[in-house]
């Protein structure tokens, strides 16, 4: 017996389906092992589930909330030794405080919530999560009190500190994804907040969470400078505050911006050259400078993240990712010269993309490869041959019905390359053919599948009217 189906098909008599209660009740009766681990997870993927959807914004009401207190509790009486019992009663009731429109219940909660993290800190005394958890859970009491004391400010700093502190001891530092870079995320997200927030004496604390911060990451970085990449990245994210505020960030301003900026400039500089042999850690470095370059439209950060891009590909060459992020660093460099008219600058960084998108197909076959492939060539055909080249149009052509087959009629984008081919090519029946299969196969009974996308497209124009057409002779055949 392995899954949850089975234990219902087991006790179900009758055609009676029983409930999980139900099933709860009998297992916890006759205290049958077996059925009893089917349970637990159970109980347990169901508060996972809610709580990611919580996280997600549709597990938001009080009575759904309040019933998982039950599920935390059916856990422990199945299991006793439940190790994270405390951990997930406190985030019930940090959901119910967020949740709750009552004030009072709101603090309430959040009191119930930071006792429950203090129990389970006790007993996990290095859990880096439950640090932060607990900071931020006093800070949320700050908020609603609007009490931002000396005292509380101080602990939340030291709780976050030392946070960082345990997440740097070497055992979390194995790859990419163990070095958790969360307890510096949480600081400076801490610490950045004070600028939106703005309450009585918050450039004091800001410096002073700045200085304490500066003074352990220096301490960690001389054996591990890959500390400033979590350092930067998470001030890049701060700098989106302005264009999508929250409750905390809602008042951060353009020269708070440009300041972080200015300092994720400054942190950058450690970490040009790191060494790894970990993929998804040179992508996220390369991501970082790319960033970091289309904002300040500088040669050498486009440079930095092409280089690390490229070492991710010598790492791991059968991907789609790395050989389009690589091919897109180098069109946004060309589209910077030919701005400034320099057309055989672009169009060689043109072809140096053309050349990583012929090895990575060399590697792999892929749906995303092979749309982007085509795609990169496709710009490549209209800005530097003005679509006269039939040679590039039909490897265009050969890449998005590649695609096409690659992703199983499941996405539009090969359909639209297709038509835009073969119209370029000459072949406007063709053209209008793969757009009434398109229409064909992304429209159903409630919908007409519309083309807006290339609707906007300049090459589309002449083909506007029978495009709409086919739109329309589809909404006939839906109706009838």
């Amino acid at each position: 017996m392995k899954t949850l189906q089975d234990l219902i098909e087991k006790y179900t008599y009758d055609e009676k389906v029983p409930t999980i209660d139900d099933l709860f009740l009998l297992i916890q009766e006759n205290n049958l092992d077996e059925e009893k681990e089917i349970l637990i997870d159970t109980f347990d993927s169901e508060f996972c589930q809610s709580h990611y959807d919580y996280m997600c914004g549709k597990f938001n009401n009080l009575e759904w909330i309040l019933d998982l207190l039950q599920t935390v509790e059916n856990i422990k009486i199945l299991s006793p030794d439940f190790e994270q019992y405390f951990y997930y009663k406190a985030h019930v009731f940090e959901m119910l405080s967020s949740v709750s429109e009552d004030k009072k219940e709101k603090l309430k909660y959040n009191q119930l919530c930071l006792d429950y993290l203090n129990q389970y800190l006790d007993e996990n005394p290095e859990s880096v999560t439950t640090l932060n958890d607990i900071a931020d859970n006093i800070f949320v009491q700050c908020q609603l009190k609007n009490d931002f004391s000396r005292e509380n400010l101080d602990k939340i700093k030291q709780l976050l500190l030392e946070a960082i502190c345990l997440e740097r001891k070497e055992e979390n530092q194995g790859g990419f994804f163990a070095f958790n870079g969360m307890a510096i995320h949480s600081f400076l997200d801490r610490q950045y907040s004070f600028l939106g927030l703005k309450f009585e004496n918050y450039q004091t604390y800001f410096k002073e969470y700045q200085v304490e911060f500066k003074k352990v990451m220096i301490q960690f970085s001389e054996d591990n400078p890959s500390i400033y990449f979590h350092w930067a990245e998470t001030l890049l994210r701060i700098t989106e505050w302005i264009n999508y505020p929250s409750e905390e960030t809602c008042r951060i301003t353009e020269e708070d911006v440009t300041l972080i900026w200015r300092e994720v400039k400054e942190i950058s500089k450690y970490i040009t050259n790191l060494k790894s042999k970990d993929e998804h850690f040179l992508t996220a470095i390369g991501h970082l400078f790319h960033k970091i370059a289309k904002h300040e439209l500088d040669f050498d950060f486009f440079a930095l993240a092409l280089n690390y891009y490229q070492k991710a590909i010598i790492v791991n060459p059968k991907t789609w990712t790395n050989p389009y992020y690589a091919s897109e660093v180098l069109k946004n460099i060309a589209f910077i010269h030919l701005k400034n008219k320099e057309t055989e600058k672009a169009q060689d960084l043109f072809l140096q993309g053309k050349t990583i998108y012929k090895k990575a197909q060399n590697e792999i076959n892929d749906f995303q490869l092979s749309i982007h492939h085509a795609n990169f060539l496709m710009e490549y055909a209209k800005y530097f041959e003005n679509y006269s080249n039939t040679e590039t149009l039909l490897e265009c052509k050969k890449l998005y019905e590649e695609s096409k087959i690659l992703g199983k009629d499941f996405y539009t984008s090969p359909f639209y390359g297709l038509a835009k081919t073969n119209l370029l090519l000459g072949n406007k029946s063709i053209c209008l053919e793969v757009l009434k299969q398109c229409c064909e196969i992304f429209s159903n009974e409630y919908h007409t599948h519309t083309f807006d996308e290339i609707l906007k497209d300049e090459d589309f124009v002449k083909t506007k009217g029978e495009i709409i057409k086919i739109q329309e002779s589809f909404k006939i055949k839906i109706k009838k």
